[in-house]
């Protein structure tokens, strides 16, 4: 009878210590329930929507619907990062959000207006009003991070691997211009054209030349390019030809572009390397190009005598540095591509 007792009261002590277990996870579950704050709750929201996917239908959106989508998803992450700040203004992840702003974007527009052959809005109405004020609370924002004892670490890395990123690309860069501003003889090398015929560097010496690389997919390269061919246009008679290489890029892209927009720019040589996005394309294998468009000023000995990198619309760099090799430049152009070179830093 004993031996019985002493198998019950361990089936009763095994029940207990299980009951025990499962009461045990249930409150450690319940605690970590009660853990997740409202703003943890709000912030896994936010991520959710910067991190969203893209739609199904984006592939077959229309340049103009692309614009539109953008704008729209901007406004959006816009208002639910400015609600997060509000609500929790002592929540140290609210600067993760000021990081992301951008005083630029959104754009407002209130009207797209019509869109040119690209599918870029042509003149679109914007709600300046909205703008200016989006610009003055980014920059009330900043100001206040910048005075900030609380900021994440993961921001804190990341503004410290940016900085060094910085630091690598202006090394680059610095050593880029150094080697073209040394009177280095531009490497010569074979495009295709349209049609297809061979294309060499070299069939332009006694010439100034404009080698501008670029490809289709880049925005301010094509964004460049009325700007390039009025420079083109101007200067032609003086024996100015403006050689737009595409580069890292494919043929497909090329023809189709060109094609559909070589009417605007008549003045303009086209060609494509037939390395098209390889490793050994043209622009990074003899010219060691960092980023598009870049354009080498190319004198008629075919000298480099130096580069213009990026495009700023307004810009006069370019015709300050056609005049260091002889061609007759409007001073008044000559002495705005100098200031213009000055602000860069360059």
């Amino acid at each position: 009878m004993s031996r019985l007792i002493r198998v019950a009261r361990l089936a009763v002590s095994a029940l207990l210590l299980a009951t025990a277990a499962f009461v045990g996870a249930e409150d450690q579950a319940h605690t970590a329930a009660v853990a997740e704050t409202q703003a943890d709750r709000d912030w896994k929201a936010y991520q959710n929507l910067i991190t969203a996917q893209l739609p199904e239908t984006y592939k077959d959106m229309s340049r103009p619907k692309v614009e539109q989508y953008w704008e729209r998803r901007q406004l959006e992450t816009r208002e639910f990062g400015l609600a997060f700040i509000a609500k929790h203004p002592d929540d140290p992840r609210r600067w993760m959000i000021v990081d992301r702003f951008n005083a630029s974007a959104p754009l407002f527009v209130k009207d797209w207006g019509p869109f040119d052959s690209d599918g870029v809005p042509i003149k679109p109405v914007v709600d300046e009003a909205a703008a200016a004020a989006w610009k003055t609370k980014v920059a009330e924002l900043q100001a206040a991070m910048a005075q900030a004892t609380n900021i994440p670490d993961e921001l804190k890395k990341k503004w410290v691997s940016e900085a060094e990123a910085r630091k690598r690309t202006k090394t680059q860069k610095d050593a880029l211009f150094a080697r073209w501003r040394g009177g280095a003889m531009a490497p010569d090398f074979v495009a295709r054209d349209l049609s297809g015929k061979e294309v060499k560097l070299s069939d332009f010496r006694g010439k100034v030349v404009v080698l501008d690389f670029w490809a289709t997919w880049c925005g301010p390269c094509t964004a460049a390019m009325p700007y390039n061919e009025e420079v083109a246009a101007r200067y032609k008679a003086q024996g100015l030809v403006m050689l737009c290489s595409c580069t890292s890029d494919t043929r497909a892209n090329f023809e189709v572009w060109v094609k559909k927009n070589r009417s605007k720019y008549p003045d303009i040589v086209w060609t494509c390397d037939p390395a098209e996005n390889g490793d050994n394309r043209v622009s990074k294998r003899l010219y060691g190009v960092l980023g598009i468009p870049t354009q080498f000023v190319i004198g008629p000995d075919g000298e480099v005598i130096d580069l213009v990198s990026g495009y700023v619309k307004g810009e006069a760099i370019l015709e300050s540095k056609l005049a260091e090799v002889g061609v007759k430049v409007d001073p008044a152009l000559v002495a705005q591509g100098i200031e213009d070179l000055q602000k860069r830093g360059i």
